[in-house]
């Protein structure tokens, strides 16, 4: 080595590289805006040329028009095209976000006591909301009337 560490050599390469990309983007930028400024010249004399069929024009109009476009993507002119539809589309994202901090600072005000015996409460819950449900059914063969105040209908008698 020439006296400098492999970490200083690597730095030194980006470094070099990232300037020479820059420069280079910039060439291209510069060469993209004068064929494009061609290209609008070539189309301004097909335009205002003599007898020209009014098809022609409007291809030409819309061409120039495409440049234009292509023109201030390159300069960076037009506005970011990116559209926030949290504001149209709501959520309740801010909403939650105030009430979640809410709730944290009500767990924090608790002591650590108090915390530790709810959280226990709460677990115990959510283990006896996923426990299996343990039912039983009875069968029975003949007319099912658990109820003695009330009459056994006649359709019932007759089977």
């Amino acid at each position: 080595m020439v006296g400098l560490s492999r970490q200083n050599a690597q730095k030194a390469f980006v470094r070099a590289l990232r300037r020479n990309t820059d420069a280079n983007i910039q060439t291209h930028h510069r060469s993209e805006l004068a064929e494009l400024e061609t290209e609008a010249a070539k189309l301004w004399t097909l335009i205002d040329a003599r007898d020209q069929a009014p098809k022609v024009i409007v291809a030409a109009l819309n061409t120039m028009n495409r440049i234009h476009i292509r023109r201030a993507h390159l300069l960076g002119l037009d506005a970011p095209t990116k559209l926030d539809v949290r504001g149209i589309y709501r959520t309740g994202a801010d909403e939650m976000s105030d009430e979640r901090r809410e709730t944290k600072r009500a767990w924090r005000a608790l002591p650590v006591e108090e915390q530790v015996r709810m959280y226990d409460a709460f677990d115990a819950a959510r283990k006896l909301l996923n426990a299996p449900i343990e039912t039983t059914a009875t069968v029975t063969l003949g007319p099912d009337n658990r109820n003695p105040d009330v009459e056994p209908s006649a359709a019932d008698d007759q089977s």
